[in-house]
């Protein structure tokens, strides 16, 4: 039986959109048979029209829309999926959901941080928004890896909403515009590069940019599939799974219950 992931998009993911066919491919590329992953997205309208990155850099929007995400890591858990993947760099209430479910939870900028680490001594993070700046470097600090951060830099000019979503069928914009930034990186001390966007992320994946300069230009999708198997077969044929202690510590198991119940 192969892997099953359910991959939680923070957008309003359509299973027919140049994204998530995308994902699809990538998926197949690097597991063919032995893993499955599903897409998923929030409910069409969640943005009432307004783009991701700038209607979650308000505190009250991002709770608001986004903890529908705590609700489908409940129900990937009740459909017996074997990981749950939080796609996004925003990375919703991780903490709240590892705490909700017992089912290998991954999250796409805390395993960038992680692997990357492993491939060199700085990371940078390129983003397509100084809005989505302020989200990752706020997230580096709650996982307090500042120290091997060189920098978080957005692309100039800004990329978001449907520009984004064209970058599909013209991709050189992108790819002229994140070899500027990686150059800034690297000459600011990055050995590194992250593409902390899904969308510019996949894009770069699928045209080719993994180096610069010699320097890693990260697959942040294969990274984080691939180590959320690593966790699923952990969990399935070494017993190791998440902490029950501290604050993934379950005092009141019977109210988690009620309460995932909603």
């Amino acid at each position: 039986m192969p892997i099953r992931l359910w991959h939680q998009s923070t957008t309003e993911l359509r299973r027919d959109a140049p994204y998530s066919r995308a994902l699809v491919r990538r998926a197949q590329h690097l597991f063919g048979d032995e893993v499955v992953v599903d897409t998923f997205g929030l409910p069409a309208g969640s943005y009432h029209g307004r783009s991701v990155s700038g209607a979650n850099g308000n505190a009250f929007v991002y709770h608001r829309i986004l903890d529908c995400v705590i609700d489908q890591a409940i129900e990937a858990e009740r459909q017996g999926y074997d990981g749950f993947v939080i796609g996004s760099y925003s990375e919703p209430f991780l903490k709240e959901i590892r705490a909700a479910v017992d089912l290998p939870v991954t999250s796409i900028l805390e395993t960038t941080l992680l692997v990357g680490c492993s491939l060199g001594t700085k990371l940078a993070f390129i983003t397509t928004s100084p809005n989505v700046v302020g989200m990752i470097n706020k997230a580096v600090a709650s996982h307090h890896m500042e120290a091997r951060v060189a920098e978080v830099v957005s692309l100039d000019p800004p990329l978001e909403g449907p520009v984004l979503h064209g970058l599909f069928q013209d991709p050189q914009p992108l790819a002229e515009s994140f070899e500027r930034a990686a150059v800034r990186v690297l000459a600011n001390g990055a050995d590194v590069i992250i593409p902390a966007e899904g969308i510019i992320a996949i894009i770069l994946t699928e045209g080719g940019m993994v180096r610069f300069h010699d320097a890693p230009v990260m697959d942040v999708f294969g990274v984080t599939w691939s180590y959320a198997v690593m966790l699923a077969n952990l969990r399935t044929k070494a017993g190791i799974g998440v902490t029950r202690r501290g604050w993934y510590a379950r005092p009141d198991i019977e109210l988690i219950q009620l309460l995932a119940k909603r």
